[in-house]
């Protein structure tokens, strides 16, 4: 009975000495334990707040740009920009810019296009946002820069759209064999998006030699 109560004795002074060594570590780490749990949680308040206001200021700048008051629009889209860089944003920076567009801005509309093309996040969208961009470009008369988009690797489902541009691109700038290459490249894509083929047919036709001889 004496070893047993001074083997209890004993670890109880263990474990005091182990508390007096460590006992503010110890502390510590349940503090920092609680505080990432409670860190996290005001987190995902934070996140959740963020979307919904998100969400207001991207209604209120469709209601805006619907009622031709692109001004305000444009401070909306300021704040929605400064909360989420995902999804609200956007759907926000597409609406944005095709409102530009409308309005015969093509400058903001361009700086909109090129800033989501920078964004390693929009895969989805990448396809859509290069044929509008292109297309802004060569009709401020930056053909290089637009053939330039249009240069990297098409987004899957987009290889047709992004060639028949670039002839169109071509086309318009006199480089009709380029054209011709492109609207070729066009018909042999296997993503035509729908459009069918008789339309990029009869771009190509227009390159043919006869356009060619007159060309030169």
């Amino acid at each position: 009975m004496a070893v047993e109560l001074y083997d209890e004795h004993e670890q109880g002074e263990r474990v005091r000495r182990w508390l007096q060594s460590n006992g503010l570590a110890l502390i510590i780490a349940v503090v920092l334990a609680l505080g990432g749990v409670f860190g996290f949680q005001q987190y995902q308040r934070t996140q959740l707040e963020n979307q919904s206001a998100a969400a207001t200021y991207f209604n209120t700048l469709q209601s805006l740009i619907e009622s031709e008051q692109l001004e305000m629009a444009e401070d909306y889209f300021a704040e929605l920009e400064s909360l989420d860089r995902s999804g609200y944003y956007k759907l926000g920076a597409m609406t944005m810019a095709k409102a530009y567009v409308d309005a015969g801005r093509l400058g903001p509309a361009v700086n909109i296009y090129q800033t989501l093309m920078e964004r390693s996040d929009i895969e989805s969208l990448r396809g859509l946002i290069g044929l509008r961009l292109a297309r802004l470009l060569s009709g401020q008369g930056d053909v290089d820069a637009a053939l330039s988009v249009l240069s990297a690797p098409a987004p899957i489902g987009y290889e047709g759209p992004w060639a028949e541009v670039r002839g169109d691109i071509y086309f318009s700038d006199g480089q009709l064999e380029q054209a011709r290459q492109a609207y070729q490249a066009a018909l042999d894509s296997p993503s035509d998006m729908g459009f069918g083929t008789t339309l990029i047919q009869m771009k190509l036709d227009a390159t043919g030699p006869g356009a060619l001889q007159a060309d030169s």
